[in-house]
């Protein structure tokens, strides 16, 4: 095999990868977009009730209604943790938000809220501390919307803890998404 074929077969292979590799973020995009989603499905689902916190939905009468999504979600951050270098903390989150939707609420009510509190609160440490000071700009404003949400929810009152936890799952999706196209712009993380 002539120096010519090698690096043909080389680049050959190198195309391919490349074309994985935007096809894995078009998918993680269309996933976070509908983790992002997925209350407006629970209410569906729930014939249009808002129930008290995304969680109490574990026992709606179509329970793939909350348990695909969630599992989904738990399974991106898992995959982008373990395929991305430098995203280790993702499988972290992953393995939260999976242990948040395995251990319900009602029959595991501390077990549930611990992997609840990691999952938000991991969130947004990774926002605020994987961040360039190019990166303040866009994570700057989504830390202080998921902050406030809580602020309003916890210390306030003026959220319900549904609405508080729909807005930080918005916020994390815009992050991934973000993300995922500033990776495939090849400039890094934002």
């Amino acid at each position: 095999m002539n120096v010519q074929s090698v690096v043909a077969a080389s680049a050959a292979r190198t195309r391919t990868a490349i074309d994985g590799i935007a096809r894995f973020a078009k998918l993680e995009r269309v996933l976070a977009g509908l983790c992002a989603l997925t209350p407006a499905l629970l209410i569906l689902a729930d014939d249009g009730n808002v129930r008290g916190s995304i969680s109490a939905y574990h026992s709606v009468c179509r329970p793939e209604a909350y348990y695909m999504p969630l599992t989904a979600a738990a399974m991106l951050f898992l995959v982008n943790g373990v395929v991305k270098d430098g995203q280790l903390y993702n499988v972290f989150l992953g393995l939260a938000l999976g242990g948040l939707v395995f251990f319900n609420t009602s029959d595991f009510t501390p077990i549930h809220v611990a992997f609840a509190a990691a999952f938000f609160a991991g969130n947004v440490a990774v926002m605020a501390l994987w961040t360039s000071v190019k990166g303040w700009r866009v994570r700057g404003p989504l830390i202080a919307v998921i902050v406030v949400a809580m602020v309003l929810w916890f210390g306030f009152k003026k959220l319900t803890l549904f609405g508080a936890e729909w807005i930080s799952l918005g916020i994390i999706a815009t992050h991934f998404i973000v993300e995922s196209v500033v990776d495939g712009e090849g400039e890094g993380a934002a």
